[in-house]
């Protein structure tokens, strides 16, 4: 990254039986959850990518120089995210109302830059965020159990849902 030099790597993804070559521009890291990503231009998929850098078997440098994007900036890359997913999804509002001792731990610890804590009440307080509804948020959500409810948008509630229905067929 610091030489601007492209990469090709030989990636195995948690979606594919096999490990495939990518050829990256790399224009960052990232640390999400304990786990290191590179995130850059993909010329196999010409278009960004985010690469877990424990699931990289090989790697070199091909020799080939680029520029990163003179408007290009990580932390404005993952502005409206949760974690490391970007998707092409809209930012959103969503409100998430967190119960009991939870609500102090949200409050210590934010799910995202943009929380607003609009309502408290006795048990629980709802937080409002700007940002979008992607996998990894869905999954922070369902990980807290039935400490966190999405409240609103409804779309985003129905996704949780259902989820929580996939969830329930597997433990019936």
């Amino acid at each position: 990254m610091r030489d601007n030099l492209e990469i090709e790597l030989l990636h195995k993804s948690y979606w594919y039986d096999e490990a495939k070559i990518y050829t990256l521009q790399p224009y960052c890291v990232k640390v999400f959850k304990q786990r290191w990503y590179v995130i850059g231009y993909c010329r196999e998929r010409d278009a960004m990518r985010t690469f877990s850098l424990d699931r990289i078997r090989e790697l070199h440098t091909t020799g080939t120089k680029f520029s990163i994007p003179a408007d290009f900036d990580g932390a404005e890359y993952f502005n409206d995210s949760f974690g490391i997913i970007t998707d092409n999804k809209q930012t959103e509002i969503i409100r998430i109302k967190v119960f009991g001792m939870h609500v102090m731990y949200v409050r210590a610890l934010p799910l995202h830059h943009s929380q607003k804590e609009i309502e408290t009440a006795d048990g629980y307080s709802v937080f409002e965020y700007e940002m979008r509804p992607t996998l990894d948020l869905k999954q922070e959500i369902i990980s807290r159990g039935n400490d966190m409810e999405v409240v609103y948008p409804e779309s985003f509630r129905d996704e949780i849902r259902k989820m929580i229905g996939e969830m329930w067929n597997i433990y019936k």
